[in-house]
């Protein structure tokens, strides 16, 4: 098996039970911070999870790689490669093209449907 294209530091465990398969929905909470330390999204301060569905292309490489590591209530900690995040496109006004994310990330929940 190759190693994973994401390191995931594990701040909480989870059940250890469930982890995420292509297809399924997830509901996750996250901070995403450049590497100079700046926040760039919370969901925590919105109190709303994000959602997508793992490897259908819904989300940049990052999360498919960082989320497919952790079963349900875990938390943990990982970088995003540029490669990985937005490249050399970045996205304008919140992310430099080539920028690295550091990320905290939380997989609230797995569920089949969209």
């Amino acid at each position: 098996m190759p190693p994973p294209l994401i390191d995931v530091q594990i701040i909480r465990a989870g059940d250890g039970k469930y982890y995420p398969k292509p297809g399924e929905t997830v509901a996750i909470h996250y901070t995403i911070k450049l590497a100079s330390g700046k926040e760039v999204d919370n969901t925590y301060k919105r109190k709303q999870p994000f959602r997508f569905k793992v490897a259908c292309g819904q989300v940049v490489k990052g999360w498919d790689a960082a989320v497919t590591q952790l079963s349900v209530g875990e938390k943990a900690t990982c970088v995003f490669p540029a490669r990985l995040a937005y490249g050399e496109k970045g996205f304008p006004g919140l992310i430099p093209k080539n920028a690295e994310l550091h990320v905290t990330l939380e997989l609230v929940a797995i569920s089949m449907g969209d």
